[in-house]
């Protein structure tokens, strides 16, 4: 068996299930995997992956294998469903280094482990496996090996360009399309989003005051899946065009200090570390419930609250009552972490069938023709994009 490190692997029965469901409704990876199977573009190629595992994603790393790839990968804190994880290790090879319940220091060192295997391409989620090449000692020899890379998100890609040093290979930023950013984020982040709150609370949000912090595509398609909901929604972003487009797509707008006080919900998507602070708590009134949308659970400073609570409860499964000193109330899904996989199983199946394509796509493009894109991070190649497009398009409408 390969080498791995997850929860059980005596769950695989449950997570054939799964991964069976996912792979009957993504028709896209599908024909591209048959293509693959023949081609092999990445025969010699080792890719480490930091994405959350789960079953579509073992559907995606069933596509790269059939291509010729050796796979390892890792997940994200509270997102890894324990039984597609225990598949991909006992049914598929899958190097897997991955559980539920692992908090960001063990994802950490996952991560460290999939780099451990030396790949030649890397497709990240959120940068870290970015920030391990260029931060960790023991991991920035690797980087000479790696010939491209992939990022997923929002957040990997503010981190790319904003924070971590340039790297001596391209990395092919996914969030830069059209495509991801209409199709996955506003139609398939609003749907999973809400999806995620309602199965971990069980409460109605139509009524609620709903601050959405943050108003990229995921806030947008968000804010419009609550509103449908009836919750009376308020958008706080930092940039004037986004201001104003929530403006004209009829939302309320504020100032975060000004929108938090009558906040029944308190949600963040900006792909930003601690937009919500210690003092943004403090004008929050008691009972606000609070959770995140966002890649990693840094973007609420939550460990201020954890540190202030005189009492935490387990009150449901992905729903935690932080009680401070003064009596005063919390209600904090999943740790802070991505509510949609957290609390949910993530967007649907056929959003990421067109995703996960964009994904394989431009990892082929990375193992057949590397020489091609300049190094730093960058947009997929126009006619990745549009070959994707065509073939949802195909599969979607006839």
């Amino acid at each position: 068996m390969t080498y791995h490190k997850i929860e059980n692997i005596k769950l695989s029965g449950a997570g054939k299930d799964r991964v069976d469901w996912a792979r009957q409704n993504m028709p896209i990876l599908q024909s591209i995997k048959k293509r693959l199977s023949k081609e092999l573009p990445f025969r010699d190629q080792k890719i480490s992956i930091c994405l959350h595992v789960e079953a579509k994603s073992a559907v995606w790393v069933e596509t790269l294998m059939a291509g010729g790839a050796q796979v390892a990968i890792t997940g994200s804190p509270g997102s890894t469903q324990d039984d597609t994880a225990a598949y991909m290790v006992s049914q598929m090879g899958v190097e897997v280094f991955s559980w539920r319940s692992e908090n960001y220091e063990e994802h950490m060192e996952n991560a460290k482990r999939v780099l451990d295997a030396h790949p030649t391409i890397i497709a990240d989620n959120g940068g870290d496996l970015h920030f391990l090449l260029a931060e960790d000692g023991d991991c920035k020899a690797l980087s000479t090996s790696i010939i491209g890379a992939t990022e997923e998100t929002t957040t990997g890609a503010n981190r790319l360009r904003e924070e971590l040093p340039a790297f001596d290979f391209p990395t092919v930023i996914i969030n830069d399309t059209m495509a991801k950013r209409i199709v996955e984020n506003r139609y398939g982040v609003g749907i999973s989003v809400v999806d995620g709150i309602m199965r971990s609370t069980n409460i109605m949000l139509g009524g609620k005051s709903v601050v959405v912090i943050g108003y990229g595509y995921c806030g947008q398609g968000i804010a419009q899946r609550l509103r449908g909901l009836g919750a009376h929604v308020t958008v706080v972003d930092s940039a004037p065009m986004a201001q104003l487009e929530a403006h004209l797509e009829g939302f309320k707008t504020a100032l975060l200090e000004g929108a938090l006080p009558d906040a029944d919900v308190v949600m963040t998507v900006t792909g930003r570390h601690h937009a919500v602070r210690k003092h943004h708590f403090e004008l929050m009134k008691d009972g606000v419930l609070l959770c995140n949308a966002g890649q990693n659970q840094f973007e609420m400073n939550i460990e201020s609250l954890y540190e202030e609570a005189d009492k935490v409860r387990p009150i449901r499964p992905n729903v935690e009552e932080l009680t401070l000193p003064s009596g005063r109330k919390y209600f904090l899904l999943a740790r802070g972490n991505a509510i949609n996989l957290a609390g949910g199983d993530g967007n649907p199946i056929e959003i990421m069938d067109l995703g996960l394509a964009l994904q394989t796509l431009s990892l082929e493009f990375i193992a057949t023709r590397s020489d091609a894109l300049a190094h730093g991070p960058q947009t997929v190649p126009w006619e990745i994009e549009q070959a994707t497009l065509k073939t949802a398009l195909q599969e979607w409408v006839g």
